[in-house]
């Protein structure tokens, strides 16, 4: 198994760096964590959107699910070698009328089929929380986080690796849950404290607690509220006063491979 950061900005693309996605790689599956602004175009730098076999959204604020429009219209062209078949798109309950309100927003009156992208590109699957689902090589298990709007983290199990992914959340007892014995934790750290609103989100010392208790493995943070490498390194310092194993700073392009000890950058 291995993890790519296509983009890690919390809220909107900026500095070159793309909101929200992660490539997880098994043996025979590739799957697309969140799809947020910017993703569409970093992707490319990885694979064709053709060859993913499934995307999975957390949630359905903007910074997660924008670009999963565009990517389905691309996918709509497959690459020479892609396989025949449409995407998994996997979205919490009710989100496909969101959906096809957002592509009817530009209709191509000439062109009609560009407009059915979550009818051709993508099998759209709603998803509820506890619901798992198997693809080629993996399993894939929404398990329900703490946010404004629904939200579910994803975990990724196979053969070769497991993951998990928290999406958005505050804290929960759910994250030990979530990430109980996985290779990589994959977590937001959006605040240098904890958040004592409901809109819900972590920071890295409740990351590195979560871990700790769930057993992971390592941990790899993300969604981060500043771009500033010094204050970035002071999250992971946090995380790590909490969890005695590898704690890393996600940053686009980086891949991360099961096992831990394999970063390159």
């Amino acid at each position: 198994m291995q993890l790519t950061i296509v983009g890690n900005r919390a809220g909107m693309p900026a500095d070159g760096a793309a909101s929200s996605g992660y490539l997880v790689e098994t043996g025979q599956s590739k799957i697309l964590l969140d799809c947020g602004p910017g993703i569409a175009v970093a992707l490319g730098n990885y694979l064709h959107p053709s060859f993913l076999e499934a995307v999975a959204i957390s949630h359905l604020h903007l910074d997660h699910v924008y670009d999963v429009l565009p990517v389905g219209k691309q996918a709509m062209r497959k690459a020479e070698g892609a396989p025949d078949r449409r995407i998994k798109l996997f979205v919490p309950a009710g989100a496909r009328e969101r959906l096809d309100q957002l592509a009817a927003l530009f209709p191509v009156r000439s062109t009609p089929d560009l407009d059915r992208a979550f009818d051709l590109a993508y099998e759209v699957v709603e998803y509820e929380a506890g619901s798992r689902y198997t693809l080629t090589d993996c399993t894939l298990e929404f398990v329900q986080m703490a946010h404004s709007e629904p939200c579910c983290g994803v975990r990724i199990e196979s053969p070769t690796g497991s993951l998990a992914f928290t999406g958005d959340t505050g804290w929960t007892d759910n994250l030990v849950t979530l990430a109980a014995g996985v290779d990589i934790f994959l977590s937001e750290s959006t605040l240098p404290e904890p958040d004592t609103t409901e809109h819900g989100h972590l920071c890295a010392t409740e990351v590195g607690r979560a871990a700790a208790a769930a057993g992971a493995r390592s941990v790899v943070l993300t969604h981060f509220g500043s771009p500033l490498e010094e204050w970035q390194q002071a999250r992971r310092d946090e995380a790590a006063a909490e969890f005695g194993g590898r704690v890393e700073i996600s940053r686009p392009s980086m891949l991360f491979a099961v096992p831990v000890e394999s970063v390159r950058k």
